[in-house]
């Protein structure tokens, strides 16, 4: 336990936390996404995972109380059952498969969603895709959840195509987060991977980041337009999957 909280490496840990919940404050998704590349580069991922499952449903539960009421259900209704089944084969692999190719494979998720976030940061509001496709986004956003604590922008990409309202949309995500992130809890518990004082007793120790995160987030985020705050982040996306891409290949 003591090594995880070694002075720099926590610092560090510290501060990708705080930056990876401020953006969740901001939109209400994307703290695993940004943090989960960077924060694996310190610590295993079998400890990095849980842990984020530890906090994200600490932040949710505080997002998602404020704003459950502007969240769109139904859409979240086709989404969650395909999530369930891709979540149980990410909770499978994470567990037997080696963490260097499912390294690379977050990395490069993640660059390319950064990618994908900037290129398209000025798309104009456009017709709904049809709902079918629920079932690939659910699917393998329910193996990433399950891998990486990471779904996050594979669900807002179904769901920023099924809403147009920003106000709807976060709030949508927020409640899709916390129950999804309940999801794997359940689990890792049966699994057995949460089941660590390290793991618990480094989410403890950086939970006071988080809600100051996700505080300066909340207060800021009616102040960006739409545009600025994918270029944000977008841009920090691309910036954590090259990283690791980067130490991986190295």
């Amino acid at each position: 336990m003591f090594e995880l909280i070694e002075p720099v490496s926590f610092a560090l840990a510290a501060l990708i936390v705080l930056c990876g919940f401020f953006i969740f404050g901001i939109s209400g998704f994307g703290s695993s996404i940004v943090s989960v590349p960077l924060l694996v580069q310190m610590y295993p991922l079998k400890v990095v995972v849980p842990m984020m499952v530890i906090i994200d449903i600490c932040a949710s539960l505080y997002v998602g109380r404020k704003s459950s009421g502007d969240a769109n259900i139904q859409e979240l209704k086709w989404l969650f059952p395909f999530s369930l089944i891709g979540m149980v084969l990410g909770i499978f692999l994470l567990i037997r498969a080696p963490s260097e190719p499912l390294l690379l494979i977050l990395g490069t998720f993640a660059a390319i969603n950064g990618i994908r976030v900037l290129v398209q940061r000025n798309v104009e509001s456009r017709d709904p895709i049809n709902k079918w496709w629920a079932v690939p986004f659910g699917f393998f956003g329910g193996i990433f959840t399950a891998l990486f604590a990471t779904g996050g922008p594979v669900y807002v990409s179904y769901l920023g195509l099924r809403i147009n309202n920003p106000k709807v949309l976060r709030a949508t995500m927020a409640f899709a987060i916390f129950m999804l992130t309940f999801l794997r809890l359940t689990l890792m518990l049966v699994t057995g991977l949460i089941l660590s004082w390290e793991v618990i007793g480094l989410a403890v120790c950086l939970m006071p980041v988080t809600f100051l995160g996700i505080w300066a987030g909340t207060h800021v985020h009616t102040k960006l337009s739409n545009a600025s705050m994918r270029i944000a982040y977008g841009s920090i996306l691309v910036f954590a999957g090259s990283m690791l891409l980067i130490r991986q290949i190295t």
